[in-house]
């Protein structure tokens, strides 16, 4: 129930999430590698806390978020220097960056509607691509963005307690300034995330969730512009959709709440 706001207080939240996909092409980090494999595992420690306070007649809350990024991949080359043939990233093991997030809720009946800001900080480990031609291996792969981006997103959830029937959604853009290491301006990112779920007497809840993610307009910059030119391509404006199942369940550790989600995203249209 992503628009609900809990009671005052402070909160805990833990989140695993393991990525693994492939392409053509990745952009990493001022190169261009082509057929990459990765896989990523991230970790998630969340802080929550709720005011007992009100601003007009919006509750007030804030989140802060810190990642722990491990990630491994394998491509069979590199454009920009022009080597081909199997290739290995040294990996990643490392702090991603933060995001610190102020919230206002209302809630109105069975409609709860969130305001969150959030700011992501460039505070992840971050280091231009080295290429090692004599071990074959290259390290592309970074925790962290290295750029300021700034993402207000409006999240709203209505919920039946009486049927059990949730329907959330969340709609959003991220703004970011340049990347100086690579010259790199990343167009404005609109994304939109839907769930819609049936919770269960036994706590579980079962439904199917999934997002859409658009560039407004295109990369700029000098970085953006060598890409474009290594794939002879006019545009580097993204987009790519996401949906699957999703599954919750609440309990009690002692006199403690606590929650599980697990959810399977299979991606097309990129």
């Amino acid at each position: 129930m992503a628009g609900v706001l809990p009671a005052p207080g402070s909160y805990w939240n833990n989140d695993f999430v393991f990525f693994s996909g492939s392409a053509p092409v990745l952009s990493a980090s001022g190169v261009l590698v082509t057929d990459p494999t990765i896989d990523v595992v991230t970790y998630k420690l969340n802080f929550t806390h709720v005011f007992d306070a009100h601003w007009g007649n919006a509750r007030l809350g804030l989140n802060i978020n810190l990642p722990y990024v491990a990630a491994d991949g394998a491509y069979s080359g590199e454009l920009g220097s022009g080597f081909s043939g199997s290739l290995t990233d040294s990996g990643e093991r490392a702090f991603g960056d933060i995001v610190v997030t102020p919230l206002l809720n209302w809630t109105r009946d069975k409609l709860h509607t969130t305001l969150a800001l959030q700011f992501f900080l460039p505070t992840g480990h971050y280091q231009t691509t080295q290429v090692d031609v004599a071990n074959r291996s290259v390290d592309a792969l970074n925790a962290g963005k290295n750029r300021f981006a700034f993402d207000p997103t409006l999240v709203m959830t209505w919920f039946d307690p009486a049927s059990g029937w949730e329907v959330s959604g969340a709609l959003g853009a991220t703004f970011s300034v340049e990347n100086e290491a690579t010259n790199y301006d990343t167009a404005p990112e609109a994304h939109l995330e839907a769930t819609v779920m049936r919770h269960l007497p036994n706590k579980l809840a079962l439904g199917l969730t999934g997002y859409a993610y658009h560039q407004i307009g295109d990369d700029s910059g000098a970085g953006a512009d060598g890409t474009k030119a290594l794939l002879g391509a006019s545009s580097l404006e993204a987009r790519v959709f996401g949906l699957g199942p999703i599954l919750t369940w609440s309990t009690k550790i002692g006199e403690t709440p606590v929650s599980f989600k697990a959810k399977y995203i299979s991606e097309f249209g990129a």
